[in-house]
């Protein structure tokens, strides 16, 4: 008798064939693919070592589907099989003329990206606000990175609108650029003007890669990708925005671009043993968006703006809307403390041991709220309750001064020599001189505010004092080249 996997009690699994039930299976090629390699009549003397046996109860259902590269599960780095299959139907869903399925998140999109775009010991003009996922990807490939950055919204203190004209006089300056590279949405949902700097890119003879990680849910809300848009290449993170598993992703390409290296860089940056749930459910998270999840999606566009409504006219806080910044994520709902007597970290650290009420991320003047279409109406009425209940033991105080900017960089060292330098740590207050040699961040978001082989000023640690004393007690310098 062949060995079968023992039946799992359907209350281990309500929500899996649920949701399974709501969308054919073969919209998701991969995860089809897997469920019949499930069911089939097999014995599996490969890995992974559990066989797809529910050897835990939690797990049994991925584990069913966890298989290696053997037959019907096609290669990710080969590109065929079902994997390709679902690595097309979310290229047409993206509007994108190639896809490449990632396990590594949006990170080893980044350096896959600059591996291809760039190349060793190239240069880049990086966004101010770019991940340091980037840093890393200078460090390993020795790129030198040029910047520009954008003027501040207040009181928000985040960044607005990046100057075409500053990005254009640096391309001119230091023509040895070979790309520009842009976060968009950011951190706090400010989208970027893609098209205006596809059209400098394609004047220059460059390509415009784009750091979309936060943006994978926006053809369900009617709003294009950034390769929609022009840009040669960018990166989405499934994870972040759709129901996908952690480290879900996906790389985005344009006609034109050499897909042959872009699979042979995320091949160089990720592993060889990429996760078959993980890639299942960047394909399921795809279809279930396509289809049923369209409308869910919307649904959180419009109780985003009513939350945003809620805070600028219940609370005292402020709500970052459409009035401040015309492009906005419609997801993503930005509140800003400044002008009370409590501090974004402050209103994250009580919503949460007040009321449960768990953030994206906070910093000094904000608090981040990512919504999506899979949060239950009680969730939303307990964010709205706790911010109106909080608000009313809190005073009005006068607007903070104006924040400042990230001061200009000041590189004396490549970011590659800083990083493999021998290195030491010091306080905030005795770094002024030094060289930075890790990328200072006040994470989450994860932006740097000093990069490796950039000299630290005063003004870095008055800018430390003012905004992040709380979160950088130390910074890693440069003790000996």
């Amino acid at each position: 008798m062949h060995h079968r996997r023992p039946a799992v009690p359907h209350s281990h699994r309500p929500n899996h064939r649920q949701i399974n039930r709501l969308m054919p299976f073969t919209t998701a090629p991969l995860f089809h693919a897997l469920q019949l390699l499930e069911t089939g009549d097999s014995a599996r003397f490969h890995m992974p070592g559990h066989k797809g046996e529910p050897v835990f109860n939690t797990y049994a259902d991925i584990f069913a589907i966890d298989f290696t590269e053997t037959y019907g599960t096609g290669n990710l780095y080969t590109g065929e099989g079902p994997i390709r299959d679902a690595e097309v139907a979310a290229a047409r869903y993206f509007g994108s003329e190639d896809c490449f399925f990632l396990t590594g998140g949006s990170t080893q999109g980044i350096l896959a990206m600059l591996g291809t775009a760039v190349g060793r010991g190239g240069a880049v003009l990086l966004d101010r606000e770019v991940h340091k996922s980037v840093c890393y990807g200078c460090a390993l490939l020795g790129i030198t990175p040029y910047f520009f950055s954008a003027p501040l919204i207040e009181p928000f203190a985040v960044s607005g609108a990046l100057p075409v004209k500053d990005a254009e006089a640096q391309l001119i300056a230091h023509p040895e650029i070979k790309a520009i590279l842009l976060t968009s949405p950011t951190y706090y949902g400010i989208r970027r003007a893609i098209p205006e700097f596809a059209d400098l890119c394609r004047a220059h003879g460059k390509l415009l890669l784009v750091d979309g990680a936060h943006g994978a849910h926006f053809p369900a809300v009617g709003l294009p990708t950034p390769v929609a848009e022009g840009a040669d290449m960018a990166v989405l993170s499934m994870h972040k925005t759709l129901p996908c598993m952690g480290q879900g992703a996906v790389l985005l390409s344009a006609a034109g671009v050499d897909r042959r290296a872009l699979r042979e860089n995320t091949m160089l940056f990720g592993t060889s043993s990429p996760s078959y749930p993980i890639m299942a459910s960047i394909d399921l998270a795809r279809a279930y968006t396509e289809g049923p999840g369209h409308a869910e999606y919307r649904r959180s566009a419009e109780t985003c703006a009513e939350l945003r409504a809620y805070v600028q006219h219940r609370t005292m806080f402020t709500a970052l809307t459409e009035d401040h910044f015309p492009a906005l994520d419609p997801c993503r709902l930005t509140v800003c403390t400044a002008g009370t007597d409590i501090t974004g970290h402050q209103l994250a650290d009580t919503l949460w041991s007040e009321c449960g009420v768990a953030c994206e991320m906070a910093d000094d003047r904000n608090v981040v709220f990512i919504l999506t279409g899979s949060d239950p109406n009680g969730a939303i009425s307990r964010l709205k309750r706790g911010l109106r209940r909080i608000s009313r033991r809190r005073e009005l105080i006068p607007l903070p001064s104006l924040s400042a900017p990230f001061p200009p960089a000041e590189r004396v060292m490549s970011v590659r020599d800083a990083w493999f330098s021998q290195t030491g740590r010091v306080q905030p207050a005795a770094a002024e001189g030094l060289v930075c040699a890790r990328p200072v961040t006040p994470y989450p978001p994860g932006v740097p505010l000093l990069w490796p082989g950039e000299k630290i000023t005063g003004a870095h640690i008055a800018l430390i004092r003012e905004r992040w004393y709380n979160t950088i007690d130390e910074i890693t310098v440069v003790v000996h080249q």
